[in-house]
């Protein structure tokens, strides 16, 4: 009898020891959680009183005619932090939220493409007028089909003009429209200039980064005027584009900030986010660069470059 108390009494104490290791584990554990929730606050209160700061002094930097630049977006709630050069960022929530941002780049004069740029990328058919097949870098391919589609059950039928050129045909096309100028009086250089104001230099263009479509509809088709902005496809295109991941890339009235002239019909796909973020803050492309402090003092972007 007193040795079957005396099994009782360890058996008892065993598990006693047991649980009160246990105990402690989950002691140790809810302490160790709790010091990592408190680290990890401390850290958020830092890392928001950084932006601030960043902020605060990119804006005191900033007079003059950029300050109406940074305005126009400046009061923007979702994270960028406008004028801040290289301590530029965005959330976490933004981030997630960045779609495409490979697409999100200038081309023009002070920033052509890479040399073998068409020799990256694949390109896919888009559309088709029976003669001719068009073309877009495939990645973004869907996204104007999808657009196309879209409007097409809103009863607007897009059309594409020009969408991906080789550097081989934008070449031929840039001398076309030299020739004809020549031919109607202008001297070579005069040629060369006025030219450039419409077609961009090959290299330079953005038909060549396979992301530019010239889009008008069965409405209207003219390169000559700017009529298509008067057109019902035209107003669904300033509604819609963006969320197709497309700006219009040539705005009225910005002929001295992208070096070209208004053209209606030329959109650019930069991904939702982005097409979203520019139509909202009023800017050319050129000017949302250089308000993000994107773009050094010759117009050379610095960030957001062909990866």
């Amino acid at each position: 009898m007193a040795q079957q108390k005396k099994r009782r009494k360890k058996k008892i104490s065993r598990q006693a020891l047991i649980l009160r290791w246990i105990m402690i584990i989950i002691l140790v554990l809810l302490v160790w959680f709790a010091v990592k929730k408190i680290a990890s606050a401390f850290k958020k209160v830092d890392d928001s009183a950084a932006v601030t700061s960043s902020s605060s002094e990119s804006t005191s930097q900033t007079s003059g005619a950029d300050d109406i630049i940074t305005d126009s977006i400046a009061d923007d709630s979702d994270g960028i932090v406008i004028g801040a050069g290289d301590d530029m960022t965005e959330t976490t929530a933004e981030k997630e939220n960045i779609d495409n941002a490979w697409a999100m780049f200038l081309v023009n004069n002070q920033n052509p493409l890479p040399d073998d740029y068409d020799k990256r990328i694949t390109v896919k058919k888009v559309y088709s007028n029976g003669d001719r097949d068009f073309e877009f870098d495939e990645r973004a391919a869907d996204y104007l089909i999808n657009m196309f589609a879209a409007a097409k059950k809103d009863g607007i039928n897009l059309t594409v003009n020009s969408s991906y050129r080789t550097i081989e045909y934008q070449q031929f096309n840039f001398d076309r429209s030299v020739q004809q100028r020549i031919n109607n009086g202008m001297s070579y250089d005069e040629a060369v200039l006025d030219t450039e104001k419409e077609v961009a230099y090959p290299g330079k263009s953005e038909h060549n980064a396979g992301l530019s479509a010239d889009i008008f509809s069965d409405e209207y088709v003219s390169f000559d005027d700017d009529g298509f902005k008067n057109t019902k496809a035209y107003a669904w295109l300033m509604e819609n584009a963006a969320d197709y991941g497309f700006i219009l890339r040539y705005p009225e009235g910005k002929e001295a900030e992208t070096g070209i002239i208004y053209e209606p019909w030329h959109y650019r796909f930069v991904g939702v986010y982005y097409a979203h973020k520019v139509q909202e803050s009023g800017l050319c492309l050129e000017e949302y660069f250089k308000a993000n402090g994107w773009l050094d003092e010759n117009g050379t972007a610095t960030q957001m470059t062909v990866e």
